[in-house]
């Protein structure tokens, strides 16, 4: 289970619910968690939108928490 959906299903909300709170369209949502595209991959601005909505770091919602040196910006 990829640590976005583990981080999602800790902070108790649906894929729809989280794609709402943090503006994340909802089909890339569910590729990030099936791994059909890469969270560590994506801008900063998505992933700081579903940590906020997450209320989680970054780095815990990355696969390899050392691609954090590597996100877009």
């Amino acid at each position: 289970m990829s640590n976005l959906k583990n981080a999602r299903i800790r902070a108790g909300l649906s894929q729809s619910a989280l794609a709402q709170q943090s503006g994340v369209n909802f089909r890339m949502l569910q590729n990030y968690e099936q791994g059909v595209k890469n969270i560590d991959g994506a801008k900063i601005e998505t992933l700081a939108a579903l940590a906020r909505a997450l209320d989680c770091g970054i780095s815990e919602i990355l696969e390899n928490p050392d691609a954090v040196k590597n996100v877009r910006i």
